[in-house]
C-alpha cells in the first residue's frame, strides 16, 4: 500500500459496524487545524498524505454521522506511518434495535480521570489465534490460525494480543493465508494460543466517562498502562466503572 514518497496513510474504518470507509469525498480532513484542499484517497479506504514538513501532526477526520476523530501524527519517523482510524458513530447514525450501551466511567485515585485515553474491544465472532509455538520480541511475523472467516477480521487494524505471557497492543498490518505481518514488531514474547482481541481507541470526557456502542453482547476488554479490564455484557444499556491504578 505504502510507496515512496508517502508521509503517511490512514485506512478509515467504521468503528461501529467494522466497515472499511471508502467514500473519501464525504469525509472532511483538518491538519494543523486547516483544511486538507487535496487530500488523496485510494480506492480501498485509504487516506495518503504527502510531503508533510518535519514535526509532529495533529490531523483530524470529520464526516457526517461519526464523532470527530483527532489522531497525532508522530514526528521522526523512519518510514511512512501507516495506521487505522475507526470512527466512532454520532448524531445520524443509524444503529440497529438489538444495539448494546455502554457507559464506562473511569478513575484514577478516586477521581474522574478525565481525557485518559484507552483502547476497548469485544472477542470477534471469528477468533484469531497464535498457531506457531511461540514467538520473539522483534519478530515482524507469526503463524496465525482464524477460526471461521479471516476476511471478516479488522484487518488491518489494532489487536490486544491476550495470553499467559502478559498483554500488548499489536497492529496487524495483514494476515495472507496464515501468515500475519506486524508494523512495528512485536514488542515482547507470547505462547501458542495467544488470542488477538480487535481493539479501538477511546478518549474520555471531562468527567472521566467513555460512551461505547456494540453490535451484541459479550465480554468487554480494555486496556490502558499495561494493564488490562474485562467485564461482562448484556443486552440494552448499563453502567461500568474501571478503578485504574496511578
Amino acid at each position: 500500500m505504502i510507496r515512496h514518497g508517502m508521509s503517511a496513510a490512514y485506512l478509515l474504518r467504521d468503528g461501529f459496524s467494522g466497515a472499511v470507509l471508502t467514500d473519501g469525498s464525504a469525509t472532511r480532513c483538518l491538519l494543523d487545524g486547516r483544511p486538507l484542499r487535496r487530500p488523496l484517497w485510494k480506492r480501498e479506504g485509504y487516506l495518503v498524505l504527502t510531503d508533510l514538513e518535519e514535526g509532529e501532526h495533529l490531523l483530524q477526520i470529520s464526516r457526517r454521522g461519526y464523532r470527530d476523530e483527532f489522531v497525532t501524527i508522530p514526528a521522526g519517523e523512519a518510514r511512512p506511518v501507516e495506521d487505522t482510524i475507526t470512527l466512532k458513530p454520532g448524531a445520524g447514525y443509524r444503529f440497529p434495535r438489538e444495539t448494546v450501551r455502554v457507559s464506562l466511567t473511569l478513575k484514577k485515585g478516586g477521581s474522574a480521570a478525565g481525557g485518559q485515553r484507552i483502547w476497548l474491544g469485544t472477542a470477534p465472532r471469528f477468533r484469531l489465534k497464535l498457531a506457531q509455538e511461540k514467538t520473539e520480541a522483534g519478530d515482524e511475523e507469526a503463524h496465525l490460525f482464524c477460526e471461521g472467516n479471516a476476511a471478516l477480521l479488522p484487518i488491518p487494524g489494532h489487536f490486544l494480543m491476550v495470553g499467559g505471557k502478559g498483554p500488548e497492543l499489536v497492529y496487524l498490518r495483514s494476515l495472507r493465508g496464515e501468515t500475519g505481518e506486524f508494523a512495528p514488531p512485536l514488542a515482547r514474547s507470547h505462547s501458542r494460543g495467544t488470542e488477538f482481541i480487535p481493539m479501538q481507541s477511546y478518549a474520555a470526557d471531562d468527567g472521566g466517562l467513555v460512551q461505547v456502542l456494540l453490535r451484541e453482547p459479550g465480554k468487554l476488554t480494555g486496556f490502558a498502562g499495561g494493564r488490562v479490564f474485562e467485564a461482562e455484557l448484556h443486552a440494552g444499556e448499563q453502567e461500568l466503572e474501571w478503578k485504574m491504578e496511578d
